[in-house]
């Protein structure tokens, strides 16, 4: 069966998002552990002078706390037919995307840490500063990573912002809508009336079925007919 396409998105978005949330924890945690690291780094060092401001991994730990909050947003609004509430998602997104891409810029990419870093790191500790210079390119590379993972949540979400927010309107399908009403016969309550099985309707199927068998008025040859057909499938058995 060929799904729809506004069940494709919906369901692209909850895995992007789910992609997404993902990194921004994994992001949160390297990058505690990462600060951790400068410091005992930097402990072992005989330094007079106060050192620099690690802003590059404060900003990678928090475009990770970001990431989890706007994707938990996110879920919220995926799982929401109001195609207003998706409207705000998706301006509320934008805004925050720029804004953290001009932050990646400005702090990850402008400013020289390699240089900044080597100005308090001698030559004792060429490992130390190889160390760092390899984890500010990682942290560069995850912040832009995620950066796109987040633009194809949005992307995604203006798609089904432009198609219909609800997925059920694109799912109409004889065979789904089928599927939909043996479903529902399972989580309905004993005593309810089965969708699409009225009491004339019922009554209607009984009557065509016993109507060969009832011609006189009485219930003999139903039963006789019963009867019949036992017997047959009894002595079918008993041949074999």
């Amino acid at each position: 069966m060929v799904r729809c396409a506004g069940c494709f998105l919906h369901q692209s978005k909850r895995v992007v998002n789910i992609i997404v949330n993902l990194c921004g924890i994994g992001m949160i945690i390297y990058c505690l552990w990462l600060l951790k690291k400068w410091n005992d780094g930097f402990s072992q060092m005989l330094i007079v002078t106060p050192l620099p401001r690690p802003w590059f991994i404060y900003i990678c730990l928090a475009i990770g706390i970001a990431v989890c909050l706007t994707t938990l947003y996110g879920h919220v609004v995926a799982n929401c037919d109001s195609s207003s509430s998706l409207c705000i998602y998706i301006v509320s997104m934008c805004s925050i995307l720029l804004l953290q891409a001009g932050v990646i810029v400005a702090i990850l990419f402008k400013i020289d840490w390699a240089w900044q870093i080597s100005k308090y790191i001698d030559e004792h500790y060429k490992n130390f500063q190889n160390f760092l210079n390899f984890h500010l390119i990682m942290c560069r590379s995850v912040s832009v990573v995620v950066l796109v993972g987040q633009i194809n949540a949005v992307v995604l979400a203006i798609l089904i912002w432009a198609i219909g927010t609800h997925p059920g309107a694109h799912c109409n399908s004889p065979d789904q809508q089928e599927r939909r009403n043996f479903t529902h016969s399972f989580l309905v309550p004993p005593n309810s009336p089965i969708p699409g099985c009225s009491s004339e309707f019922l009554n209607g199927r009984l009557s065509q079925i016993s109507l060969p068998y009832l011609k006189d008025g009485s219930s003999q040859g139903c039963l006789s007919y019963i009867k019949d057909v036992f017997t047959g499938l009894f002595q079918r058995r008993n041949q074999f």
